[in-house]
């Protein structure tokens, strides 16, 4: 029997009318839709999901064999090893029966995206798979924002918050975005303010969400949330 191919499918940051128009076709293609999980009420992608059907006039979940996966919240490369290793498995045995499966996950997925661990197992054990791109979450918050990301010659860096070395970071020239502030709130303003950054970095949370929040200045104290995303703009825009 032939083996079934594994799609690792991005929905973008939250606005079900910024998913790709290749997501929506298939997601109507694969038989099997596997949706993460961080934990047992926290669905985002799976919430998309089922607006983007809802949006382009489909009822797909009853004809989907739908399989949820657990993507802990973790820094323990042991956990997340393991979790891994099973969401794979999972993955492979509908493969093994001819399935077509699709992988969603929120925002791009090669971008931060934990989705693309699993992936990877799958296609090195052997399986086809495919990796769907989806507009990111900076992209969209530099929308949101009303500006650019940059502009001429001016580079662009992406750096996650936990970073050790973001300090340093933010002294390479260009622009800066800085993915999933959370887990740094005080860090990262005291590290603006130190810099001389303060008045350039802007901020918006859950983008593209019923619940998204747009701060253009971070000069006053704003809460952060996980999906969040900061830019600083160093270099002024004509």
């Amino acid at each position: 029997m032939m083996k079934g191919r594994l799609y690792c499918i991005g929905l973008g940051p939250g606005d079900p009318e910024l998913v790709t128009v290749k997501a929506l076709r298939l997601m109507k293609e694969c038989s099997v839709w596997f949706i993460p999980q961080s934990g047992p009420d926290k669905e985002t992608a799976g919430q998309i999901l089922q607006a983007a059907a809802t949006y382009a006039g489909e009822d797909l979940q009853d004809s989907k064999t739908i399989v949820k996966l657990a993507f802990p919240m973790t820094r323990n490369e042991d956990i997340l090893e393991e979790a891994h290793r099973k969401n794979a498995e999972m993955i492979e045995a509908y493969l093994d029966k001819g399935e077509n499966a699709a992988l969603f996950t929120l925002g791009c997925p090669t971008v931060y995206a934990s989705c693309s661990y699993v992936e990877r197992r799958v296609a090195l054990a052997g399986y086809d798979t495919q990796i769907v791109p989806a507009v990111t979450s900076f992209c969209a918050a530099a929308a949101a924002l009303g500006t650019t990301l940059c502009e001429k010659d001016e580079p662009l860096l992406v750096v996650p918050a936990n970073r050790n070395d973001l300090a340093e970071l933010l002294d390479v020239p260009g622009n800066t975005i800085i993915m999933k502030p959370s887990s740094g709130n005080d860090k990262i303003r005291t590290l603006l303010e130190e810099k001389g950054l303060i008045s350039r970095a802007s901020m918006v949370q859950q983008c593209g969400t019923k619940e998204e929040k747009i701060f253009s200045s971070l000069e006053e104290t704003v809460p952060h949330t996980y999906f969040s995303v900061i830019l600083v703009k160093k270099e002024e825009s004509i």
